[in-house]
């Protein structure tokens, strides 16, 4: 079963941040990632997806929080500090610097201003996809041994990592041009960041084994120019 949310400015980044990334949890002011994944007990994040060569991460890389922070809650290069330093070394102003880690259209600039007949509208940042097993795999998984545990939990990894090459493959695709009327696939793949957890988001946590797949929305052109949107 999967389900989506969108992942937008505000309360919903706030949810992904303090809450997703930690198994659900509530993350306490101050404390690292990395401490509050091993309070939790959830493993670190990794990185999937055909486009994270374009971006200089690996499959398999962890989700550290300055990464995630910068692609997925700002659209920039997930080296972004190291690019703008660079770029102000090299001579260019503090706006220009900046601009060249921005992937795509700034989110600022993607913002609608509320009007007498319209509310604001926010940028999205990503797509949450969750991945549940079946009710009967669920079960088995909550109640068997070890064993049994850790084979539908391959299992899972596999039906997800399956699911989100044929989502790259055969689903996703990216707009430009005068009001996005050039639909074509993207040019490199998704960059996602995934994160496994154990137990259910209820005021009483019960054993629900899921991976929340976070999708950045920032995509390049199929073309010659291959221009981030």
């Amino acid at each position: 079963m999967i389900s989506k949310a969108e992942v937008r400015p505000g309360n919903e980044w706030r949810y992904l941040f303090r809450g997703v990334m930690v198994g659900d949890g509530r993350r306490a002011a101050g404390t690292p990632l990395r401490a509050a994944q091993d309070e939790a007990g959830v493993p670190p994040g990794v990185w999937k997806g055909g486009g994270l060569a374009a971006v200089g991460l690996t499959a398999g890389d962890v989700v550290t929080e300055q990464r995630a922070e910068l692609l997925l809650g700002e659209g920039r290069h997930p080296d972004a500090d190291r690019i703008e330093r660079e770029r102000l070394e090299a001579g260019d102003d503090p706006a220009t610097a900046r601009r060249a880690t921005v992937l795509g259209r700034p989110i600022e600039h993607n913002r609608s201003p509320k009007t007498e007949k319209a509310k604001e509208r926010t940028p999205w940042l990503a797509m949450d996809l969750v991945f549940r097993p079946s009710s009967t795999a669920h079960i088995a998984w909550a109640l068997g041994d070890d064993e049994t545990r850790l084979v539908l939990e391959l299992c899972q990894d596999i039906a997800r990592d399956k699911t989100l090459a044929w989502f790259e493959d055969s689903v996703a695709e990216i707009r430009w041009g005068s009001g996005g009327k050039i639909r074509k696939p993207i040019r490199d793949g998704l960059i996602v960041a995934v994160f496994r957890h154990y137990e259910s988001r209820a005021a009483e946590s019960k054993p629900l084994l899921h991976d929340h797949a976070v999708v950045s929305i920032r995509a390049r052109r199929p073309d010659d120019e291959g221009t981030w949107v």
